[in-house]
C-alpha cells in the first residue's frame, strides 16, 4: 500500500496541515428503473451538516439484457439520476451559498489507450447478429454461467475510459421503461428497451435549476462514469473543487465470459490536496447456490489486480497510485451480492427478532473475510439495520413473504455495503434508506478523512495538476458526447 505522504517526507521548508473532510458514500441497486422526475432523493442525500464530497454508486441504473450489455450503452437514465443529485444536493440545509464554477474545458483526464464500448461490443455484437436480442435474453441469462467460444471475442479483463463530467439537467424522458433485478430476469422476462438519443429528452427537467443560471452552484460534479448497469458519480463542494486533482477512471468487467460490462466495477482515482482516494462501485456475481459466494470473491480479487490508473506526476513530484491498494484513503461500495447461508424461513424469524448478530454470523461476507479469502485488512462497519435484498415491489415485504404472490423466494440478505481500506478514515454513520423504489434498500455511510495538504505559499501547484471539468453532453442542439 501507498504509505502516505507525512511531513518527513517533505521539505524542512514545507509545512504540511491535515484537515478533516466529510465523505458521504452510498450503494443502491435500483432494479433497472429509471427515476421518474418526481423521485423524491432528500431522506437518502439530505444529511446534518453536510458532506464535503458525496460518492454515489448505483447498480442496474438499466435493465440487465442482451440489448444493454452488448448493443449502444444507454445514458438517458444515468442522466436522470444525475439531474435529481445536482437538485437534491444543491437544495441541502446549512449550505449557504457557494462558488463559481469555472467553465469546463476539454480533454480533462488522462486514460489508458482502451476502448471498452467500441470494440469490445463491436466484437460481441458481431457474434449475435444472426440471432435477436429478444431471443438471446429468453434463451440465455447474461451473466458468467452464460458460454460463448473464446474465438469470437478480444479477451480483455481490465480497461481504462474516460470519466464523463456533467452538469446537463434537460434530460428526462416520461417513457421510461420498468424493470427488475438481475435474477429477475430469466427466461422470458427479460424486457428489451428501446434505445433513445441522449440529447432527446423534454419533460419536467428540462427546466434548469436557478442556481445554474447564474452559474453558481452549491456542489458541483467532478466525475460521473458508467459500464452498462454500473454507475458511479463523484460530487465536491464548489470551493474545494479546484484542490480536487489528477481524476482518473478504471473499469473491469467480470460479467458475460468474465469481462462484460454487465457486471464489474467502476473505480474512480483523485487527490485532494496532497491525499489520494479511490472510490471503487461493483456490482458482483449474483446467485444464492452454494459455491458462489466464491465466484464473488475471484471478482474482488480481479478487480483488485485488474484495475489500473495512468501514472501521473503528482503536485509533490511523485507518481499518482496506479493500483487501488496504493491509494491512500480506499472506499469500496456497491451490491456485493453475499447472502445469509441459512433458510428463509430462519432468516425471515431472526429479522422479525432483530437478531442481527446471528444473521451476521451466517453472512457469507463475514465468513469468507474471517477466513481470510476475501477483503483481507478491510473495514466494514457494524451493522444494526436489516437487510437490504430482496423485497417485493413498492413494499416493505420481502419477497415470498406472500403466500398469494408468484415471486420467488429470496432469503434476505445484506447484498449492498460499504468497506474501506487505509488509515485516516473514520466511519461516523452506516444506515439504510427506506425508499420502495427498488427491490434494494439504498445504504450509505458517512466518513470522517484525514486529508494533507501542504501550505500554498511553500509548494506551487502546476497547471498541469489542476481538474479540469467537461460536461456529459456539452451543447442542447442534439450533438451527442463523443471521445
Amino acid at each position: 500500500m501507498r504509505r502516505g505522504r507525512g511531513k518527513n517526507d517533505l521539505d524542512e521548508a514545507q509545512v504540511t496541515d491535515v484537515y478533516n473532510y466529510r465523505i458521504f458514500a452510498a450503494t443502491w441497486n435500483v432494479a433497472g428503473k429509471s427515476p421518474p422526475c418526481y423521485l423524491s432523493l432528500e431522506d437518502w442525500l439530505h444529511t446534518s451538516p453536510p458532506a464535503d464530497i458525496y460518492v454515489l454508486g448505483f447498480q442496474e441504473i438499466v435493465p440487465l439484457n442482451a440489448g444493454n450489455v452488448l448493443g449502444t450503452e444507454d445514458n438517458g437514465p444515468a442522466r436522470k439520476w444525475l439531474a435529481l443529485i445536482r437538485r437534491t444536493l444543491n437544495s441541502l440545509p446549512g449550505t449557504n451559498g457557494g462558488c463559481h464554477t469555472p467553465s469546463p474545458l476539454p480533454n480533462p483526464i488522462v486514460e489508458l489507450d482502451a476502448d471498452f464500448e467500441g470494440s469490445m461490443r463491436q466484437k460481441a455484437t458481431s457474434f449475435f447478429q444472426r440471432r435477436s436480442f429478444q431471443s438471446l435474453s429468453r434463451s440465455m441469462r447474461i451473466d458468467n454461467d452464460m458460454l460463448m467460444p473464446q474465438a469470437c471475442l478480444d479477451r480483455r479483463l481490465s480497461v481504462c475510459d474516460r470519466v464523463m463530467f456533467g452538469h446537463r439537467t434537460s434530460d428526462y424522458d416520461p417513457n421510461y421503461r420498468w424493470g427488475s433485478s438481475d435474477e429477475e430476469n430469466g427466461t422470458g422476462d427479460s424486457p428489451i428497451t428501446a434505445q433513445y438519443s441522449p440529447m432527446s429528452y423534454g419533460g419536467c427537467f428540462s427546466t434548469e435549476d436557478s442556481d445554474r443560471h447564474t452559474g453558481h452552484s452549491r456542489y458541483c460534479l467532478v466525475a460521473s462514469k458508467q459500464m452498462v448497469g454500473v454507475f458511479l458519480t463523484v460530487w465536491v463542494k464548489s470551493d474545494i473543487r479546484d484542490d480536487v486533482h489528477n481524476m482518473k477512471v478504471s473499469c473491469v468487467g467480470r460479467g458475460l465470459m468474465g469481462y462484460l460490462g454487465n457486471k464489474g466495477s467502476i473505480s474512480i482515482s483523485m487527490s485532494l490536496h496532497q491525499t489520494s482516494f479511490c472510490f471503487i462501485c461493483s456490482h458482483l456475481t449474483s446467485g444464492q447456490k452454494d459455491g458462489d459466494e466464491l465466484r464473488r470473491n475471484s471478482d474482488v480479487m480481479e478487480i483488485l489486480r485488474k484495475t489500473r490508473f495512468p501514472p501521473v506526476l503528482d503536485i509533490g513530484g511523485e507518481y499518482s497510485p496506479q493500483t487501488i491498494l496504493e491509494h491512500d484513503r480506499i472506499i469500496w461500495l456497491g451490491d456485493l451480492n453475499y447472502r445469509i447461508a441459512i433458510s428463509y424461513r430462519a432468516a425471515k424469524a431472526l429479522v422479525e427478532m432483530h437478531d442481527w448478530k446471528t444473521l451476521l454470523e451466517n453472512d457469507q461476507l463475514c465468513i469468507e473475510q474471517r477466513q481470510g479469502r476475501v477483503f483481507e485488512g478491510w473495514n466494514e462497519g457494524k451493522i444494526y439495520f436489516p437487510p437490504t435484498y430482496k423485497y417485493s415491489n413498492n413494499s416493505d415485504r420481502y419477497a415470498g413473504d406472500d403466500r398469494h404472490s408468484k415471486q420467488k423466494r429470496r432469503t434476505p440478505a445484506w447484498c449492498d455495503r460499504i468497506l474501506w481500506y487505509g488509515r485516516g478514515l473514520h466511519q461516523l454513520s452506516y444506515v439504510r434508506g427506506e425508499s420502495r423504489f427498488s427491490d434494494h434498500r439504498p445504504v450509505y455511510s458517512m466518513f470522517l478523512a484525514e486529508v494533507e495538504s501542504v501550505s500554498c505559499n511553500q509548494i506551487k501547484k502546476s497547471s498541469s495538476s489542476r481538474i479540469e471539468v467537461e460536461e456529459l453532453f456539452p451543447h442542447s442542439h442534439g450533438r451527442q458526447y463523443s471521445e
